[in-house]
């Protein structure tokens, strides 16, 4: 092999080199190239692991921070349920006390803290309730006196005159003495 040749393989040339020198020294500078590479990857085998590790620890530490904040959520979802119900439950234990249905209580309740408007469930429990009174009312007094018969005015003249028969002046009498007193008399 000539110098330049020697030389561009990237080995230092020396007087009187034989070709076994220069394989010799090919060897050598092959096995320091593969021993570099090894080492090389080595390192980057290692930094490669360490960045895995780390990934893998950011991938735990978000799966953390995801799961708390899941949790954090839960727990505001069921604290605002239990408010609402809460406040629900309140509302529906006034609406029962002031004469409501527990249904409708409930219906009202639940409009209410929803924002809904309600005006047409308090006007169905008005109507429910003053047919209730009526009925009430109509157990207590079902007939009032004098209903169904028509209003008659009794005077002295009309006594005098006989336009009253024997059966209307008994009835005035029991029904309404002084009256009857006053005419007669």
């Amino acid at each position: 092999m000539t110098k330049e040749q020697i030389e561009k393989l990237g080995l230092t040339f020396t007087e009187g080199m034989t070709d076994d020198d220069v394989f010799k020294a090919l060897s050598k500078q092959k096995a320091d190239f593969e021993s570099e590479k090894a080492n090389q990857k080595g390192i980057i085998d290692k930094y490669s692991s360490q960045i895995a590790d780390f990934k893998k620890k950011e991938a735990e530490k978000m799966t953390e921070e995801e799961k708390r904040a899941n949790e954090l959520k839960q727990l505001n979802e069921e604290i605002a349920n239990l408010k609402k119900e809460k406040s629900i439950g309140a509302k529906k234990t006034q609406y029962i006390k002031m004469g409501y249905s527990e249904e409708l209580a409930e219906k009202i309740a639940q409009g209410e803290f929803d924002g809904q408007d309600v005006s047409g469930f308090h006007a169905e429990f008005l109507k429910s309730h003053d047919e209730e009174l009526k009925k009430e009312l109509m157990k207590k007094n079902p007939t009032p006196s004098g209903a169904g018969e028509p209003t008659k005015t009794y005077t002295k003249e009309g006594f005098r005159k006989g336009e009253y028969s024997y059966e209307q002046l008994c009835e005035l009498q029991a029904k309404n003495p002084t009256l009857y007193k006053e005419i007669t008399e």
